[in-house]
């Protein structure tokens, strides 16, 4: 039983630092990543500015689709791809984060 019990307390050790390992990784990680978050940032602010002034977007559309209605018909796919892109990217950046900020284990008790 006792040998049970040591063996088992080892084990334990072993997945807290493995725990541990990856959690410095994940840190590592969305550490490099703050790039992303800062371009993600100016383009909510962008939105937010854009949202608030709808009528200057209606006119630059319309201005696109006067001036070229198949390279505006490109842009407008590539505008929604994007969107798409980002929407997916803020998904995995808040699961991420929320992972990032889960609490650490207790240390083991000896």
């Amino acid at each position: 039983m006792r040998a049970r019990l040591i063996a088992l307390r080892e084990r334990r050790a072993r997945l807290l630092e493995r725990a541990a390992a990856e959690r410095e990784q994940l840190a590592a990680w969305a550490g490099r990543s703050d790039a992303l978050s800062d371009w993600a940032q100016v383009a909510q602010r962008l939105y937010r500015e854009a949202v608030n002034q709808p009528l200057w977007i209606v006119a630059a559309v319309a201005l696109l689709a006067v001036m070229r209605p198949r390279r505006t018909l490109k842009l407008l796919v590539s505008g929604w791809s994007l969107w798409r892109l980002y929407r997916r990217a803020r998904r995995w950046w808040d699961r991420l984060a929320s992972v990032a900020a889960a609490p650490a284990p207790a240390p083991p008790k000896t």
